[in-house]
């Protein structure tokens, strides 16, 4: 039976297990999966949120409790999935090589790389992060620039113009970088439109992109979406993710490391 000869209540019934599975998913992503008018998709959510199965947004719906608004401080978020965070350093590690030049993003997850790279010889690393460059700072083996512009203290990193300036001025090896959500349909997001425009510019920098993020964010949608996941060479995460997204992430060509 195609998506289109669903009955209502199967339709339905498909719509909380892909939003459940998803996170978040627009009205017309689900039109153009099932088949079926838009109109008859608005319907289908309203009846849904009316029973409590999932949480309409302005032109989609999400799963119940996913939504990831306001991001903690790195240095609490550092104490968060802290073992997942240390495998996933570990093993993007390991794909940086001897002499490479590295453009690091902030973010707790991306520290965590920066704290296993001390066996690394002769790295050119750049960086927003003023924890990243402390930690670098104290191996003393590689050459560190960060970037310039207004010191954001939550997240202790660099943002701004000057750094989007500097950020367009680069070509790297290798760009690594965290994200607030991700998602196999919306990709990877951020929890603000600035945040997004930021990060993107990092993205322009490299051919060779890692993402590193522990799995529960996977399981959350936020505000901004920062890009497809096309634009991925390689995902670093813990085992813990779910086996249908790993699957999903595969199809699409991407290179998955769980640990």
């Amino acid at each position: 039976m195609s998506h289109s000869d669903l009955m209502t209540p199967a339709r339905q019934e498909q719509i909380v297990d892909l939003v459940n599975h998803e996170g978040s998913i627009t009205v017309t992503e689900l039109s153009e999966r099932f088949g079926v008018s838009e109109t008859t998709i608005r319907r289908d959510l309203v009846a849904l949120a009316a029973e409590n199965l999932i949480r309409r947004t302005h032109g989609g719906a999400m799963r119940l409790g996913t939504v990831a608004t306001t991001e903690s401080p790195i240095v609490q978020r550092q104490s968060e999935h802290a073992d997942e965070k240390r495998r996933i350093g570990e093993a993007t590690a390991h794909l940086i090589r001897n002499g490479e030049t590295v453009l690091l993003a902030g973010g707790s997850t991306a520290l965590a790389v920066a704290q296993q790279l001390n066996h690394h010889q002769n790295l050119t690393i750049i960086t927003e992060s003023l924890l990243a460059v402390h930690e670098l700072m104290r191996q003393g083996q590689h050459r560190l620039m960060i970037l310039g512009g207004t010191i954001n203290p939550d997240e202790q990193a660099v943002r701004g113009t000057l750094a989007r300036q500097m950020l367009e001025q680069l070509r790297v090896d290798k760009v690594i970088i965290g994200a607030r959500a991700v998602s196999v349909t919306r990709g990877i997001s951020a929890e603000t439109p600035e945040e997004a425009e930021f990060l993107r510019e990092f993205l322009n920098c490299s051919d060779h992109v890692i993402l590193v993020t522990d799995s529960s964010k996977f399981h959350l949608s936020a505000l901004a979406r920062l890009a497809p996941l096309s634009v991925l060479n390689t995902i670093v995460t813990d085992s813990s993710l779910d086996e249908d997204i790993a699957h999903d992430l595969r199809e699409l060509g991407i290179h998955l490391l769980t640990v």
